[in-house]
């Protein structure tokens, strides 16, 4: 298993977050919307260069910024 940023991920892969690199402001605003370690998500799409990344988690659909998108670290097969 890789570990590799959430924009590094490729569209329609799955991965589990094992990391968040961020202070805990960050950490619980991701925790908030559901996005915690453990947590399986997909990545639906990656808008432009730098744009917002778009993640599946659970049920919901979420749109991530760029910058917080590189902090999230997930395992990828």
């Amino acid at each position: 298993m890789k570990r590799i940023s959430l924009v590094q991920l490729k569209s329609d892969h799955k991965g589990k977050i094992v990391e968040i690199l961020g202070g805990s402001n960050l950490k619980t605003k991701l925790e908030s919307m559901g996005l915690y370690e453990g947590k399986e998500i997909t990545k639906v799409s990656h808008i432009g260069l730098r744009g917002p990344v778009v993640i599946k988690a659970g049920r919901s659909i979420l749109a991530l910024g760029h910058g917080v998108a590189a902090k999230v670290i997930v395992s990828s097969e």
